[in-house]
């Protein structure tokens, strides 16, 4: 048996193999990204602790969920929102399940330009005889237009698509929304909330329902611990999943579970500080912090794309606009350049052919406003020596090799 001492430095042992973002540098996307987080939201975190919020729960914190509703209502310009869900797969499920109430229809058209795991996810949750799961292709990191019309139908309850997409790549929304809306069917989009500081809202295009995961605002990258988003246009309002707060009388709140009671469902409480750390975020950025963090990730993302593209070996996937993240074909296997990075401490790029079979030979780069131009420049020199085919000369990724010479 170990003494508290000696169990504290057995598992300190046990995690100084991992690679951390104190120590690393990071590139790395594909749902989760490193954006900063103010020192004022970890403080408000703290304080609010990890007690469990559900529809039972005391007034002020139904108050905290009734403003979280709120803002990210505003921030999509959608007039009614769910409380949060345990994390943003689940609220993108939950967004599919509702439409396919509130239409009578039994077949969803997912883009398959939108995450893999969260349309794996919402396959495993819902795919069944009573709702029926298909995919559109891209073209140009992007939705083709003319292929959604084709696959659409009078049994079509929604098309959901990612703005931006997985890629990175920036969907045009009004054309698919028109599209949906001329078949009867809803348009869902799942937003990076960050992007919407600078994009137009998914309610301003004529979007019905629109998800998140609220992990960019406020939270660090993590297995899990960050919550999901819902907000729907006020037609759409009674059908909305899950349970919501809403304002009563005397500026007293009151949960309302009706919608989730009603289609069998249960309710999943969340901690306290996951609630409040989206709710600090934006309150500590205002409008116009968050157009800044979206136009710094904009203007870091295509620098970085720009440069690494001017290495000998590496080139654009894609020409379509981009936010956050892109796409770079390398001649080197992505795999070893993805092992290599992160011998010299830089986590990213994303391998994408084990996602996406097509894709032999791509990687998936993330630019948030946490990358300086150290942090380039330190990405792009292990690149060039890659290119350059002095990577294990140069130490890069090259540890075993260095110390056999020695």
């Amino acid at each position: 048996m170990l003494s508290e001492s000696e169990l504290s430095a057995r598992l300190l042992d046990l995690a100084a193999p991992n690679t951390h973002l104190d120590e690393a540098v990071c590139f790395l996307g594909g749902g989760v990204a490193d954006h900063y987080v103010p020192a004022v939201v970890d403080a408000v975190a703290a304080r609010a602790g990890s007690m469990a919020i559900g529809p039972d729960a005391p007034q002020p914190w139904l108050q905290a969920v009734f403003e979280l509703q709120a803002l990210f209502a505003s921030l999509t310009a959608l007039e009614a929102a769910s409380a949060p869900f345990a994390d943003g797969p689940t609220a993108f499920a939950e967004a599919i399940r509702m439409a396919a109430r509130a239409t009578g229809r039994r077949e969803a058209l997912v883009a398959r330009s939108a995450s893999p795991d969260y349309r794996a996810i919402a396959q495993t949750r819902l795919a069944g005889p009573s709702l029926v799961l298909r995919e559109a292709g891209y073209h140009g990191g992007v939705s083709r237009p003319d292929e959604v019309e084709r696959l659409l139908s009078d049994q079509t309850a929604c098309l959901v698509v990612d703005q931006p997409n997985f890629f990175g790549c920036l969907e045009d929304l009004p054309t698919l929304v028109a599209a949906a809306h001329r078949h009867g069917a809803l348009l869902i989009v799942r937003v990076d909330p960050i992007s919407l500081g600078i994009l137009a809202p998914p309610g301003q295009v004529g979007a019905d329902i629109a998800v998140a995961d609220a992990q960019p605002l406020g939270s660090r990258p993590a297995c899990g611990g960050s919550i999901g988003l819902l907000a729907a246009r006020a037609g759409l309002a009674a059908e909305l999943p899950g349970w919501r707060v809403e304002r009563m009388g005397d500026a007293a709140f009151q949960a309302a579970a009706k919608c989730q009671q009603d289609a069998g469902g249960t309710f999943h409480p969340v901690r306290a500080e996951q609630v409040v750390r989206p709710i600090a975020y934006l309150a500590a950025l205002g409008a116009d912090g968050l157009r800044d963090a979206a136009a710094l990730c904009t203007r870091g993302a295509h620098e970085t794309q720009r440069r690494i593209c001017g290495i000998e070996g590496f080139s654009p996937r894609f020409r379509a606009p981009f936010f956050k993240e892109f796409v770079v074909e390398a001649d080197h296997d992505p795999e070893k350049v993805a092992e290599a990075l992160l011998e010299s401490n830089i986590l990213g790029a994303l391998p994408l052919q084990r996602l996406y079979p097509e894709m032999e030979g791509c990687l998936l780069f993330a630019v948030t406003e946490r990358r300086t131009r150290a942090d380039v420049d330190l990405l792009c020199h292990a690149l060039s020596l890659l290119a350059g085919g002095d990577w294990e000369r140069e130490g890069v990724g090259g540890d075993e090799e260095e110390e056999e010479s020695l």
